[in-house]
């Protein structure tokens, strides 16, 4: 356990190294008014620390770098003095924005990513509000030729669904619009479970209609946080930390190929608590250079999504966890508000 002298100059130095990426010498601690001790005795301190694992030094002479346990330290000391807030004037402006695409379901994503990658000034990821259970909202049938039609299914909480069906056989206008009146009467309000276990008596085409929106609603059900939107790669690609030319290309290439994202997205918690993953913490080891903050928001039965930010282990926590505290949170009024539509 640390001494309350060591904790301060522990934090003193994450400090720092978060603000200018650059070692932080022990003259630079002695600076600071409220650590009355001399330097001589701050280096003794210093030497414990990187003793315990929570700073590495290049040679005896140089500057402190918080390791993944200091940063650990960090942010519990962080949370314990429940510092973790955000300016009421940023929070206002939050809601504003996310009130203007409140009707749009589909522009959630793309603008809570948006905003949460200003805020924090790294990249940022939200993903779409997905329901534990999918339940049919509205369904409609579009022919495109005679033997071809689009099914159009409307899923509670979630995005318009496409799917293309291909009878064996030519399909009347008046048919297709008789089917499409019986299949909604028969399947609006219900998930893919009841649907699998009612008893309804359907012409072949309608068992088709029905097998398709069947094989969309478990599609839905097993693409977990699946459909997202990434904001501020820039913003990472400019820290000090990726300026080597594999380390971009690899940042780079993970993000394109979704394999980063996914790995972020594995690490969403259940229930509305922020969850803080640093360095080597992270499962996957693509993530190891970063840390993690993402958050669920929703309604855990009903409907759910998540939002986070990605940074390198430097980043700045206190804002960070502020900023995906917050959106969260606004981010399940408007999935509160859209299940009481």
């Amino acid at each position: 356990m640390l001494k309350p002298r060591q904790e301060t100059i522990l934090k003193l130095i994450v400090d720092d190294y978060i603000k200018s990426a650059a070692p932080v010498g022990s003259g630079s601690i002695a600076r600071h008014d409220h650590l009355a001790v001399s330097a001589a005795t701050i280096r003794n301190e210093v030497s414990e620390l990187e003793e315990l694992g929570y700073i590495a030094r290049p040679y005896a002479s140089a500057g402190s770098v918080p390791l993944d346990k200091a940063y650990r330290f960090y942010v519990e000391s962080l949370v314990a003095m429940e510092v973790v807030t955000i300016p009421a004037m940023v929070r206002s402006s939050i809601r504003r924005q996310l009130s203007e695409v409140e009707q749009d379901t589909d522009s959630w994503a793309s603008v809570a990513a948006a905003i949460l990658s200003r805020l924090v000034g790294n990249m940022a990821i939200a993903t779409f509000p997905k329901a534990r259970e999918s339940r049919v909202k509205h369904i409609e049938l579009v022919p495109l030729e005679e033997f071809v039609t689009m099914l159009i299914i409307v899923i509670e909480h979630a995005r318009l669904k496409r799917h293309i069906i291909r009878f064996k056989d030519p399909v009347a206008p008046e048919e297709l619009e008789a089917s499409t009146t019986k299949v909604k009467s028969q399947l609006v309000g219900l998930t893919r479970r009841e649907i699998e276990t009612k008893a309804m008596r359907l012409s072949p085409l309608e068992e088709e209609v029905v097998a398709a929106a069947v094989l969309v609603l478990r599609e839905e059900e097993h693409a977990v946080y699946r459909d997202h939107y990434v904001d501020g790669l820039r913003n990472l690609l400019t820290q000090p930390e990726f300026a080597e030319n594999d380390k971009v290309r690899a940042l780079v290439e993970g993000v394109e190929d979704g394999s980063l994202i996914q790995a972020v997205l594995g690490e969403t918690p259940d229930g509305s608590v922020v969850r803080v993953i640093i360095g080597r913490e992270n499962r996957g080891d693509m993530l190891r250079p970063f840390s993690v903050v993402i958050c669920q928001y929703g309604i855990p039965d009903a409907a759910v999504g998540a939002v986070g930010a990605i940074g390198p282990t430097r980043m700045e926590y206190t804002k960070t966890i502020a900023s995906v505290d917050f959106v969260s949170s606004v981010m399940s009024e408007m999935v509160e508000g859209a299940h009481m539509a």
